[in-house]
């Protein structure tokens, strides 16, 4: 046997274990979600993943026994599961290993793979077939660490249906059920999961039974019900623009994609002795109900249902993008060495500048990650930060920078900073109406603050250069 590790990882009982890791992951998990397919991934990767670490340290039991080791370690532990998590986002991008004892009962597999170490295939293509798995493997191991998904919640369709207010919902933990409800018998005091379907889209208008003369509309990308009355038309209920505008901000996912849509989708009314009860499919706010006594209320969304307690206060500060303070860090920093630049204008100062721009932004992202932090981002960025700023200074002082010119630098990256923020600030505050207002004021704050610092500099170099030629 002339190689064999790659014998191993290339033996077909592997080659079995890498597909059905695969093809478990990314197929029979979003299907059909549950133990059976969990279990199923621990198996495999228990049969995959110490071929595959013996490539590396060609020690086969000493492979196994790492492999035992690890996954007792991440699947008992905090610790553990916390640096797996870390070790697969290094190599997979954002991802979370959760512990959970349970998955023990695979651990008895290994001996199948310490058999298949034993046993290996003699046939001449197991290099060949090696070489296509090698790749593969990796992939499968990799892909079992990733993030499950999180999609906003989302009303988007209300009915009454044997006279249960049904309401039909989607989001949440992915791969999961793409669509789920709620219902309620008591006039939405209380809400139970429902498998009843829901016409979809529902309707956007509707009558209170027996009442032709009183009906109730959505009006088309608002959080907005409209009664007839009195021969028109009259707002029942509504949400300002301005604070629909920051119920989308607070709505928002990290993944635009996966943004759900903050208004009034369908509307139902459900008639009951004494009154009625009207109720709103609000996206991801949820839902809007007017009780029998023709109050209206915004429900958000509960552990089984919906409550008003839930719903996002409306005076609560509005939450901007979590990257806007790092684009203002970084664009501060870039205005005050830019300016700086201007006066010392030598090219090594440039590349210094560009290295320390870089460093501050590796290590802002280093340690602002999902899954704890990103060690690699974080040692890189404390290589580079030190490098250019060392280099920056030794460039600047033998270019004679005058105090005062270092002074505005300075002076322009920290108004540069609180100028883009400030916009944010007013808007979370409620003082700006719209978060596409605070967004346009950032910009155009921050380009006038960062030119104005650039021009400072520009003059006090040009009144230095007269000075220093009378001198000579």
């Amino acid at each position: 046997m002339r190689n064999p590790a790659l014998a191993w990882i290339g033996h077909p009982l592997t080659v079995i274990a890498v597909v059905v890791l695969l093809l478990n992951d990314h197929l029979f998990k979003p299907l059909w979600p549950g133990v059976v397919t969990g279990k199923l991934s621990d198996v495999a990767g228990l049969i995959v993943a110490p071929p595959l670490l013996n490539l590396l340290i060609r020690r086969p039991h000493l492979s196994i026994l790492l492999t035992g080791t690890v996954f007792g370690l991440v699947k008992t532990t905090a610790a553990g599961a916390a640096l797996a998590s870390q070790a697969w986002t290094l190599v997979w991008g954002p991802s979370l290993v959760l512990a959970d004892p349970t998955d023990l009962i695979a651990l008895p597999v290994l001996y199948a793979t310490w058999w298949i170490w034993n046993h290996p295939d003699a046939r001449a293509v197991r290099l060949a077939r090696a070489v296509v798995v090698i790749p593969l493997t990796v992939l499968a191991v990799a892909a079992t660490g990733q993030v499950e998904t999180f999609k906003p919640y989302s009303a988007h369709a209300v009915d009454v249906i044997d006279d249960m207010i049904v309401v039909a919902t989607r989001g949440g933990r992915q791969p999961g059920p793409a669509e789920t409800g709620f219902a309620s018998g008591d006039a939405g005091n209380s809400w139970s999961s429902s498998a009843i379907p829901v016409p979809s889209p529902s309707k956007t208008s509707a009558c209170v039974p027996g009442r032709p003369d009183r009906c109730y509309r959505t009006v088309a990308t608002r959080l907005k019900v409209e009664e007839f009355r009195n021969g028109r038309w009259a707002t029942a209920w509504e949400i300002s623009p301005g604070d629909q505008d920051r119920l989308a901000r607070a709505y928002a996912s990290e993944r635009p994609e996966d943004t759900e849509v903050v208004a009034s989708l369908g509307i139902a009314i459900q008639k009951l002795p004494g009154g009625y009860v009207v109720v709103v499919a609000n996206g991801a706010d949820g839902i809007a109900l007017r009780d029998i006594s023709g109050a209206w209320h915004r429900l958000g969304w509960a552990e089984r249902g919906f409550d008003s307690s839930s719903a996002v206060s409306l005076t609560a500060s509005g939450r901007y993008d979590d990257s806007i303070p790092m684009a203002a860090l970084m664009a501060a920093l870039a205005a005050g060495l830019v300016a700086l630049g201007c006066d010392v204008r030598r090219s090594g100062f440039a590349v210094a500048a560009l290295t320390l721009w870089v460093g501050v932004g590796l290590f802002y992202s280093g340690v602002n990650t999902a899954v704890l932090f990103n060690p690699v981002a974080v040692l890189l960025a404390m290589a580079l930060v030190p490098a250019g700023a060392t280099t920056m200074v030794m460039s600047a002082v033998r270019g004679e920078t005058p105090l005062r010119v270092w002074m505005v630098s300075t002076t322009t990256a920290v108004v540069t900073y609180y100028a883009i923020m400030m916009p944010f600030y007013a808007w979370s505050a409620g003082w700006l109406g719209y978060y596409s207002l605070a967004s346009g004021l950032s910009i155009a704050l921050g380009i006038a603050t960062a030119s104005a610092g650039t021009l400072a500099v520009i003059k006090l170099k040009d009144h230095e250069t007269p000075e220093a030629e009378s001198g000579r």
